[in-house]
């Protein structure tokens, strides 16, 4: 056995620090990660692991060789005049450029789960200007957190212990210096880890514009507090949070789905990020800088591919094979019934859309490409199995702030199972031969 410093895709953090225990062929043991990366880890052998081909026959899935699964691939994607591709998420960027490759020879539409979570922030960040930071800079310098419809502490597990405890370069005293805020209608796992510096605000539901708007007032007035509160917080918490935004030397507020799953959501996502622009135009000493919380390891590649390729960083519209613009997502394709069949990369539309997008999935050829069994692989028409990135496949990852990491392979995957990138490129090769 042999130990080794590898970078974990467990989440977005892509934590570099955990050590595994492996002779090549196997990982004996797992050092450092959270419990998402133990699990990730674990999936090499997990019991729903995805082994084989699958191609569905009589509403029934069996198994079969790899050579038919993409002769019946091939055979879906010629019949189709309006495919869709979606996911993206979990796959290296690599394989992501492949993806796009693909929609562009079949005149598709592609877009990935950034659409329908963080993405949307840097889709109005297009309008008011987007300050942003790393994770260095949390850890060297920050001195105000908040974490505003985001519960950091089960969704990123190790976030908090490296921005909140970890002692950096400008902040010796690590957490005796930092304070934390925290804004949710909800009592997380994350208000456990307060202490007596820290500041919890249980905003009322669905308040969260009205609060914005309070402190974007208040904040254009000098020396100047609210009379009352807002939004469930009374006024002197409400001064308390003016307080810290304005003073702090460097603050950041972290953006979680509870901001961007409200009925007013890209409202508030203005709001916020003007916000922002409007204390630091005021700020004399420091800053505040926004930190988009992503879950899937590599959300953000598919922007920065699509962006750095095509000019636009999601919902790409394929004709004639030339890009094409449209004001379509994910969503309105699917609501529209503006397609004939989908192509789904590492991700569980069924799962997560609701009922009404999930029925009309169904209702056309499905073909998944992925290493887990979820609800998406029980209404597939046909499945081809794929490689673990960042175990059995190396690629390039973009981490939660921005910041690409190459993910290296550290096992061999099992015999006969592709990766993504190879998975997309023999489908572009047999519709090149036809």
């Amino acid at each position: 056995m042999v130990n080794k410093r590898v970078t974990c895709s467990g989440c977005s953090l892509l934590c570099d620090d955990i050590i595994i225990s492996t002779d090549g062929l196997y990982i004996d043991e797992v050092i450092g990660a959270c419990l998402k990366g133990k699990e990730r880890f674990d999936r090499v052998s997990a019991k729903n692991r995805i082994f084989n081909p699958y191609i569905k026959k009589n509403g029934e899935l069996i198994k079969t060789t790899l050579e038919e699964a993409f002769e019946q691939v091939f055979k879906i994607i010629k019949n189709s005049t309006k495919p869709l591709l979606y996911g993206f998420s979990t796959v290296s960027c690599e394989a992501q450029l492949k993806g796009m490759e693909l929609a562009c020879l079949i005149n598709g539409f592609i877009d990935s789960n950034s659409t329908i979570c963080q993405g949307k922030v840097l889709n109005t960040s297009k309008e008011t200007g987007l300050t942003l930071t790393t994770i260095g800079e949390a850890i060297n310098k920050s001195d105000l957190l908040i974490l505003w419809g985001a519960n950091a502490a089960e969704s990123i597990p190790r976030l908090l212990n490296k921005v909140l405890f970890s002692r950096g370069k400008f902040r010796m005293t690590g957490r005796e210096i930092k304070t934390l805020i925290i804004i949710d209608p909800i009592k997380t796992a994350s208000f456990n880890v307060m202490g007596v510096r820290d500041v919890a605000l249980q905003i009322e539901p669905a308040k969260d514009i009205d609060l914005i708007r309070v402190l974007k007032d208040e904040c254009c007035r000098v020396n100047s507090f609210p009379d009352e509160g807002v939004a469930g917080i009374d006024k002197n918490d409400l001064k308390r949070l003016l307080l810290h935004l304005t003073g702090t030397e460097n603050g950041i507020i972290f953006i979680g789905q509870g901001i961007l799953n409200a009925q007013n959501g890209n409202s508030v996502i203005k709001e916020m990020l003007e916000l922002i622009q409007l204390i630091n135009a005021k700020h004399e000493k420091g800053r505040i800088s926004a930190f988009m919380l992503g879950g899937h390891y590599n959300m953000w590649g598919f922007d920065h591919v699509a962006l750095s390729n095509y000019g636009i960083n999601h919902s790409l519209q394929f004709t004639n094979q030339q890009l094409t613009e449209t004001s379509d997502t994910i969503i309105s394709k699917i609501e529209k019934d503006d397609f004939d069949c989908s192509i789904i990369v590492g991700t569980d539309p069924i799962s997560h859309f609701p009922k009404q997008l999930s029925k009309k999935l169904i209702s056309k050829p499905l073909i998944l490409i992925d290493n887990t069994k979820t609800a998406t692989f029980h209404i597939a028409d046909v499945i081809i199995p794929s490689t673990l990135t960042g175990i059995e496949t190396d690629g390039l990852a973009y981490r939660i702030d921005h910041i690409p990491l190459n993910l290296e392979k550290i096992i061999n995957p099992p015999k006969n199972i592709l990766s993504d990138e190879e998975i997309i490129k023999k489908i572009i090769r047999n519709l090149k031969q036809g």
